[in-house]
Parts: structure tokens; C-alpha cells; sequence
């Protein structure tokens, strides 16, 4: 669900937060560009990085301020609370062994897709994605699969909150090429993206809704050259596979 913004939001709040996200996508960050980076005082920035500090979601080394270990906690805590993760992990590396490309396991929150965990086989790499990264469910097979799923509503929802951003000229950026490229999917039982992305990835998804709710999709990414178009049986009936038992755990009770 996307909830619209409060206007009741607590500014400090915020602030501590885009302290958060800068330290994180800037690899750290110390107090001079913290201070240039925020418009506030550096005493006031001092005063949120001691509080943090304090607390143990940021550490400071020669000057320089990083996100504290202690996220992990919460990091885990929020996927244990999808209650499929043994089955994820079950399902994960046979997947890729078939596709002999990198498998994701991609979740759906407030209409953005969420990287939670990978399996790669031992002489892989990956060509696409991070655990916590934050993706628009239309650029890619496994978001788009997920969007196959959920209701018109909710899809006009997503794009109305999110838009359709273009990551590159393959990328689909209006409603109708969108609602026909989903109608596909449901038909076939699967996504396909191919630059979508990315220029020269390619992306192979099915998905399925968790025991918690949350609708999820697990995948393959690939360089062009290594994942064809349309994907062979063998991969889509991995997928098959991998689905099947993730919802059999799940309606066992597995965790």
C-alpha cells in the first residue's frame, strides 16, 4: 500500500534520515559535507551525528562518519518478518546452478521493488542488482511479474505515486504498454526484460504472494550474451520449480 504523506511529518526526523542516506550512498560523509549537504548549521549536524552516534547507527573514523552495524538488526528483523526466508534460501541456488546466471529474491514495498537476497554460484558474478537495493518494478522481469500480479488499482497507484521512469530508451514508460505487456505476462506465467534496466541485461521473474502478504517474485539477471530471449524451458520450469516449493513451505508453515 502507498500512503500519502502525513502533513504531520516531524522535521527532525527526516533530517536524521537523510543523515542516514547520505552517509550510505556516499560511502560516509564527514561533518563539512554533511553541513553543505543538509543547509543547517554544523552544530546542529554535530548534535544529530552524536545522537546517532550514541546509539550506534553511526560510527566516526578520522573525521569521517559511517552507518553503524547495528542496521543489520533491523535489516534482519524485516526479513524474518516476510517468514519465507528458509524457503528463499532452499530455492535460491538451484535456480541459479539451471540459469547458471545470479537468482534474486525481489519483494514489493510501498510500490518500489526491494533486492532482499541473491544466490550466485561459486564462478558467477553479478551482473545486476545489491541486496537493499531499491528498484521501479516496471524496468525489470521479476518487478514487472509482480505487477502482473496485483490489482489494476494498485498498479494505477504505483504508477501514479512513482510514474515510469525510463532507465533506457527499452524502458516502458506509458500506461497501455505497460497494461500489455502485464496482460502478456499473466498469460504466460512469467516476465521477460531485456534493457530495461540496464543496456545489454536481461531478466527472466515469476511471482507469488507470501504468507505475510507481501507479494514477492524471485529471478534471474544476466549479460545479453549469456541469457537468451525468449528464455529456454529449462529456465522456466526452474522458476516453476522454485515458486512451487517457496508457496509449498510457505502453506506448511516453513519459516
Amino acid at each position: 500500500m502507498i500512503r500519502e504523506s502525513s502533513t504531520r511529518q516531524v522535521k527532525s526526523v527526516r533530517t536524521g534520515f537523510r543523515i542516514i542516506g547520505i552517509l550510505q550512498n556516499h560511502d560516509g560523509a564527514g561533518l563539512d559535507e554533511l553541513q553543505r549537504r543538509l543547509d543547517l548549521a554544523k552544530s546542529t549536524v554535530h548534535n544529530y551525528l552524536a545522537t546517532l552516534e550514541s546509539m550506534g547507527y553511526v560510527v566516526e573514523q578520522d573525521g569521517t562518519y559511517h552507518l553503524g552495524l547495528r542496521f543489520l538488526t533491523h535489516g534482519m528483523a524485516a526479513k524474518n518478518r516476510l517468514r519465507i526466508r528458509a524457503a528463499i534460501d532452499d530455492a535460491l541456488p538451484g535456480l541459479a546452478a539451471t540459469a547458471g546466471q545470479p537468482a534474486w529474491w525481489i519483494t514489493e514495498e510501498h510500490g518500489r521493488g526491494l533486492f532482499v537476497e541473491s544466490a550466485v554460484r561459486e564462478d558467477g558474478t553479478t551482473a545486476y542488482g545489491r541486496v537493499g537495493k531499491r528498484s521501479y518494478l516496471h524496468t525489470h522481469a521479476p518487478g514487472k511479474a509482480i505487477l502482473a500480479t496485483l490489482p489494476e488499482t494498485y498498479v494505477d497507484d504505483i504508477v501514479d505515486y512513482h510514474g515510469l521512469p525510463a532507465h533506457t530508451k527499452r524502458t516502458i514508460t506509458d500506461r497501455g504498454t505497460l497494461a500489455e505487456e502485464l496482460a502478456r505476462i499473466r498469460d504466460r506465467g512469467y516476465a521477460v526484460g531485456d534493457g530495461e534496466a540496464a543496456l545489454g541485461i536481461r531478466s527472466v521473474g515469476a511471482a507469488f504472494e507470501g504468507p505475510a502478504g507481501n507479494d514477492h517474485a524471485v529471478g534471474v539477471f544476466g549479460y545479453s550474451h549469456d541469457l537468451a530471449t525468449p528464455p529456454d524451458r529449462e529456465l522456466t520450469s526452474a522458476l516453476d520449480r522454485a515458486v512451487d516449493g517457496i508457496r509449498a513451505a510457505a502453506e506448511t508453515g516453513g519459516p
